[in-house]
């Protein structure tokens, strides 16, 4: 997933105000970083280094990362003991994922 495509679907999202909220599917809650807070967030938790192949997008306030690899997928992986095997798949792209959330 390119960071820049990643950043615009976050900011259309925003702007229909799914900012936070119940997910239903685990992990139950989702909290979306803001777009031009993306590259920070994936720095400071050094997916790059623990979870190669995985940009964050979000959290949900309890531990547990929301990722995306580079086809597309989307996963929760906890922030903590993060590894590419930590992984659990909750949706087939973002479009799905998207779904999955309320308002």
């Amino acid at each position: 997933m390119n960071i820049e495509k990643l950043k615009k679907i976050l900011q259309s999202w925003i702007d229909e105000g799914f900012v936070e909220g119940e997910l239903l599917v685990e992990p139950e809650w989702y909290v979306l970083w803001r777009p031009e807070e993306i590259e920070e967030f994936n720095r400071d938790y050094q997916l790059s280094e623990y979870a190669p192949g995985y940009l964050t997008f979000g959290g949900n306030g309890g531990g547990e990362l929301l990722v995306v690899n580079v086809q597309g997928e989307v996963f929760y992986i906890p922030a903590i003991g993060m590894a590419p095997d930590t992984a659990i798949k909750i949706a087939n792209n973002l479009e799905e994922f998207k779904g999955f959330m309320r308002l």
